[in-house]
């Protein structure tokens, strides 16, 4: 392992380098730290557990709007008017002076969507980060330590010739 290698772990402590040799390079840059997993994990996974919660009690249970067809009703007809009252996403009930209130359940129906699409903005930003950020600050930390490992290549030459310099003025000297 290089000097310049270890120079570029301890100058990027946050874990931006991997243990492990292969010969790709940019593999071996670890361009997230651990905390923004764990946030991405936890802002898009939990909406999607909370989904997939709820598709599954709509599978299971049945739906969650169901009207209350008249016992004379057929069954295509009760079915037709679960499916209208679906569709037409109303609740039709009496206030206390006997008047009609009409109450939306948009939020019901829309609310697993909802959800989905909150996922889909909160994983945005990784998306974000991992197609436009992460190319060029690897490029940029691949040059970095390209250059430092010259430099200790250039530093170690220049020592040697120092002690070569060194040791030919001695037996001059003697």
């Amino acid at each position: 392992m290089s000097i310049a290698h270890t120079a570029a772990r301890a100058v990027l402590h946050d874990a931006l380098l991997r243990d492990g040799d292969g010969d790709n390079r940019i593999r071996h840059l670890e361009l997230e730290l651990p905390l923004d997993r764990v946030i991405k994990f936890v802002s898009v996974g939990l909406p999607l557990l909370l989904v997939s919660l709820a598709f599954a009690r709509e599978v299971s249970i049945g739906p969650q709007i169901s009207c209350f067809p008249p016992s004379n009703f057929t069954a295509k007809q009760a079915a037709y008017v679960d499916t209208y009252c679906w569709d037409i996403v109303m609740h039709h009930e009496f206030d206390t002076n006997g008047n009609v209130e009409e109450r939306s359940l948009w939020v019901h129906k829309m609310f697993p969507y909802s959800l989905l699409i909150m996922a889909m903005m909160m994983y945005l930003p990784a998306l974000i980060w991992r197609f436009l950020a992460m190319p060029s600050l690897g490029s940029d930390l691949l040059f970095i330590i390209d250059e430092l490992d010259k430099s200790y290549n250039r530093s170690v030459r220049l020592a040697q010739t120092i002690l070569e310099l060194h040791k030919c003025d001695n037996r001059v000297s003697v």
